[in-house]
């Protein structure tokens, strides 16, 4: 036996089965899907029709007999598509429907563990076979760790191997439509840790935001120390805060006890935890970790001061040439709290705005003079 053990993600619809044997016809063949909660992901061992240790109950199939003849030399035909192409194929051994019979259902796992139609004659899947479409499934799942977008569908067929009619039922149901594999992404505050960069935040109780979708999330927050060299450190350290099993996508770091409060000049971690439904039952994924710099708004605003300070001395230097140096001097000892522009107050954001304009073009300057002193 080829064992099959491969993640499923996306969102599972139930969808009204589509019966397909004859309209009135020998048998009839109807697919119903166990599950009761809207699964997030799937695993294909559990619907591996020779792996009833582990598998779970997916989806069951209910028989009618429509006639009150017997039928010998009878197997079940199974398959599982994504998008219309065969992903695993299987046959039973051979069996006997009795003239008695008239109705019948079995779970995955009773296909699995042998299954009768009432005379004791126990049968069993004997062959299944994976298609070359399982090989480029798993080379997809390598590459993102995700089943890749499409349409997963069962089809059983009840076939006679000796007969003027080889099926004579057939059923069919979508299991499984992937249109979103689980994904789960931070998007505020910080950025990636380790990549070089910095991301200032100006609170003691910043409001954390990510996208995913799973059923819930849980935020972890941690004071970024020395002896913190890989992602192990970090999840497996004290955390600063610990937040509950949320379901939605942000939340604000709280006044509370069981929070250590965070503090000005230090750096702090942060993920995600989401928790998602599935065939085997509750999964998680964790996020990236994602890093910030706690900084003293007293101090930022002297700095930023300072920056735009610079950034109009850079710009006025490309319009005045060496005469900036007669404007930097006359502008010495002002702070940039207050900025207007032909004298309408405008913020420091505007003020970049306007000066963008101006990049890269030729004016003539007929007089320019520096505004009276606000301190």
């Amino acid at each position: 036996m080829k064992s099959i053990h491969v993640f499923v993600a996306g969102a599972l619809f139930l969808i009204s089965s589509v019966l397909l044997g004859q309209t009135p016809g020998d048998f009839t063949i109807q697919i119903e899907l166990l599950t009761n909660k809207n699964l997030d992901a799937l695993y294909l061992a559990d619907i591996d029709l020779q792996n009833f240790d582990t598998a779970e109950d997916i989806f069951a199939i209910t028989v009618n007999k429509n006639v009150p003849n017997e039928f010998k030399n009878c197997y079940f035909y199974f398959e599982l598509t994504r998008n219309n192409e065969a992903i695993i194929k299987a046959e039973s051994e051979l069996f006997t429907i009795p003239a008695s019979f008239t109705e019948k259902t079995f779970t995955n796992r009773e296909l699995s563990s042998g299954f009768d139609f009432g005379e004791g004659q126990v049968a069993y899947f004997h062959s299944v076979n994976l298609t070359n479409a399982t090989d480029k499934l798993r080379n997809d799942i390598l590459k993102s760790g995700k089943l890749p977008f499409g349409v997963y569908k069962i089809i059983v067929e009840l076939r006679q191997q000796s007969g003027e009619q080889p099926v004579v039922g057939r059923g069919e149901k979508i299991l499984l439509q992937a249109t979103n594999p689980g994904y789960l992404q931070l998007v505020s505050p910080g950025v990636p840790a380790g990549n070089g960069l910095t991301s200032n935040v100006y609170t003691q109780y910043p409001v954390f935001q990510w996208t995913g979708n799973g059923l819930e999330y849980q935020v972890f927050v941690f004071e970024k120390k020395d002896m913190m060299q890989t992602y192990d450190d970090i999840i497996n350290s004290q955390p600063n805060w610990t937040s509950e099993r949320l379901n939605k996508l942000s939340v604000q770091y709280p006044q509370a006890a069981n929070a250590i409060p965070l503090e000005f000049g230090k750096t702090y971690y942060w993920i995600v935890r989401m928790y998602s439904e599935t065939s085997g039952g509750e999964e998680t994924q964790d996020s990236e970790v994602w890093e910030f710099s706690l900084v003293d708004p007293e101090q930022s605003a002297n700095l930023q001061s300072q920056i735009v300070r610079e950034d109009i001395m850079r710009f006025l230097a490309n319009v005045l040439g060496p005469k900036v140096n007669e404007v930097r001097a006359s502008l010495e000892g002002y702070h940039l709290k207050t900025i207007r522009f032909n004298g309408e107050e405008i913020r420091i954001n505007q003020l970049y705005e306007i000066l963008n304009r101006y990049k890269g073009q030729s004016f003539k300057i007929v007089d320019f003079i520096p505004p009276s002193p606000e301190r």
